[in-house]
């Protein structure tokens, strides 16, 4: 009880900056600082004083280029900006050392009002930048400067959330029912409205109407003129195949449970963009920025929508992932329950002491048990396309097994290549994969990206020399049975390194699924069918892995392109999913024996030789014909 009470004690005494955090829940400090256009002095009264009867009506540009300096004492985190026009863009730009101007913090499409925030601090000179496709009459308003924590609540701060439960999709915004719409938040769920027309005129009087009704994430706008008439004339004027991709970029860049229609173009065009919306060869960029999306439920604004909102269920990918199986289904393959596991086995999976192998080529079914491995392969074949692939079930226990790299063990040198098979068979082991044969990129001066083995850091991500592809994304393995992707250039290997978890890390990609969500992918060669192996993870010692057969001769099958690769991996119910080397690199190895065939040009000799294998579990039972 003593200790407790010390303990308060000393809280209570500590200074509140202390606590990390706290000052985000202070009340910000607003920037004494003058505006600079060119040599002219903005009104600093003018733009804080919450009235758009006072401002700055620069002349009429493309971009505007606002200056200041900003003190060490006070750094600036945040700034609030209402204008009467919608830019398409805002930055944050401060000098590097070389006095060129570079972004830290950037908006796009922000609307008439908006808060743009960094992470970091910003000091020193530093420059407002509005950007527009055209000249653009600015007229703004407000600009106001503040440091970190919350920025007065008579200030508008929309949220640029790009996930939304309700999207409310309007031919103009002059249309819309603030007082429907009032009523869609009331139901419960987070709600976005996207109008095709651009607005003029007095946008903020219309933008305030939808903060008054409670709507709170940033509209977006099409940015078609108005026009004069109705359905007919807007659709010719506005060109349907045009609107029907921004249509279906909204339904992919906010994903909605519900789609809500609120005009007569709309309303034509929104079965065609849900189904492109699913479909990554429609406008692939998009697809790739914004992911693929089926919304699951429509009406129209003449429908009871707070009761369709009421009876929304739980954010699911599970439609997505159905779609994604549609593609594969006609794949043959065996039974599992052919497999004769012995009776013994246990109700999670495992046998509780020895070993069990199964190896049937001619049903393309393998097994293994033990008391801390599953492994589970299916082959799978759709001759009418034609398509070969493997999958892989596999489940370990952390406290005793490592989904980890295994070298050659009888290398002469550091790094010996060998062919696949013998280096599986001199390590006995269960399963093997190939990794991101980094060497390769080595071997040619170019970068290797995010390389960890056995918690050292080999190589640590680079842009220098660095190839189209792979994109050198990372893939990290960690001691508790679960992986980890990232961008190439969102973490370093060091990083990862002191964690002290992370025992692998692989650079390779791109990663195919994250926290659940499918990623399309637009870099090079995306559309090039080759043979590929790909590891995704369910939970913490449970992966699935896709080993692709390609590159076969006199019409065999010739892979799978990148996306196709990801929507199969979806399909089995992944969580995080990575792409690992392919191409005569492709190895899927069990009990020794190589399954799937591999081979530059002809995909039927024999693979590359690689220095290492990532794989699970050791058994005395592993064939031997490679090392005799």
């Amino acid at each position: 009880m003593k200790r407790i009470i010390c303990l308060l004690l000393i809280l209570l005494f500590l200074p509140l900056t202390a606590f990390a955090g706290l000052e985000d829940f202070a009340a910000a400090r607003e920037l004494d600082v003058v505006l600079l256009d060119n040599r002219t002095e903005l009104d600093p009264a003018a733009l804080r004083d919450n009235s758009d009867t006072t401002g700055y009506d620069p002349r009429i540009a493309a971009t505007y280029v606002f200056a200041t300096e900003i003190s060490d004492e006070v750094p600036l985190y945040q700034v609030f900006m209402r204008m009467n026009a919608l830019p398409d863009a805002v930055e944050i730009q401060t000098q590097d050392m070389n006095k060129r101007w570079t972004a830290v913090a950037s908006i796009a499409s922000p609307g008439p009002e908006f808060v743009l925030s960094s992470k970091e601090p910003v000091t020193g000179a530093i420059r407002l930048v509005v950007r527009f496709s055209k000249n653009t009459k600015l007229n703004l308003k407000e600009c106001r400067l503040f440091g970190r924590g919350v920025i007065p609540t008579s200030l508008h701060k929309w949220r640029t959330a790009n996930e939304a439960d309700v999207l409310l999709m309007a031919d103009a915004l002059k249309e819309v029912d603030t007082a429907a719409l009032a009523a869609y938040v009331e139901a419960g769920k987070s709600v976005a409205l996207c109008a095709l027309e651009k607005p003029e005129g007095d946008i903020l009087t219309f933008t305030d109407g939808l903060w008054d009704a409670g709507l709170r994430v940033a509209p977006l706008y099409g940015g078609y003129r108005p026009v004069e008439g109705g359905v007919t004339q807007r659709i010719a004027a506005w060109h349907e195949n045009m609107v029907i991709k921004t249509v279906t970029s909204w339904l992919r860049y906010y994903q909605p449970l519900l789609a809500v229609t609120d005009g007569d173009t709309v309303r034509k065009v929104f079965a065609t963009a849900n189904a492109n919306a699913c479909d990554y060869n429609f406008e692939v960029a998009d697809a790739a920025a914004y992911g693929l999306w089926i919304t699951p439920d429509s009406c129209d604004t003449a429908d009871d929508v707070p009761a369709r909102i009421a009876a929304l269920a739980p954010r699911s990918y599970d439609a997505l992932r159905a779609f994604c199986a549609q593609e594969f289904a006609s794949a043959v393959h065996s039974d599992t329950a052919a497999i004769p596991y012995p009776a013994e086995r246990q109700e999670d999976g495992y046998l509780p002491a020895g070993e069990f192998v199964y190896e049937n080529p001619d049903q393309g079914l393998w097994a293994y048990l033990s008391s801390s491995v599953q492994v589970e392969i299916v082959r799978y074949e759709q001759p009418e396309i034609p398509r070969v692939w493997f999958q892989t079930d596999v489940k370990f226990k952390p406290d005793q097994e490592k989904f980890q790299q295994h070298v050659y063990t009888k290398a002469s040198f550091v790094g010996q290549q060998i062919y696949p098979e013998t280096l599986a068979q001199t390590s006995n082991l269960v399963l093997a994969i190939n990794g991101d044969y980094y060497p390769y990129r080595l071997d040619r001066n170019q970068a290797a990206g995010n390389i960890l083995r056995n918690y050292s850091v080999l190589y640590n991500y680079a842009n220098k020399n660095k190839r189209s592809f792979p994109n050198l994304d990372t893939l990290a393995l960690l001691d508790d049975g679960t992986l980890e992707v990232y961008a190439g250039e969102e973490i370093s290997a060091y990083a990862l390194a002191e964690r002290g978890d992370v025992h692998d890390a692989l650079s390779f990609g791109p990663y195919l699924a994250r926290d659940g969500k499918l990623r399309i992918y637009d870099g090079y060669s995306w559309e090039v069918p080759e043979p590929r192996t790909a590891i995704g993870m369910v939970e913490a010692g449970h992966y699935r892995i896709l080993t692709v057969e390609g590159r076969m001769p006199k019409g065999g099958a010739p892979g799978l392109n990148m996306n196709d690769l990801a929507k199969l991996m979806y399909t089995q119910n992944v969580t995080d999913a990575f792409n690992l080397d392919g191409g005569s690199t492709s190895v899927l190895i069990f009990m020794g024996t190589k399954l799937n065939l591999t081979g530059k040009g002809t995909s039927i000799g024999q693979p590359r030789n690689q220095h290492e294998l990532f794989g699970v579990g050791t058994s005395e039972k592993t064939h031997t014909d490679m090392i005799k």
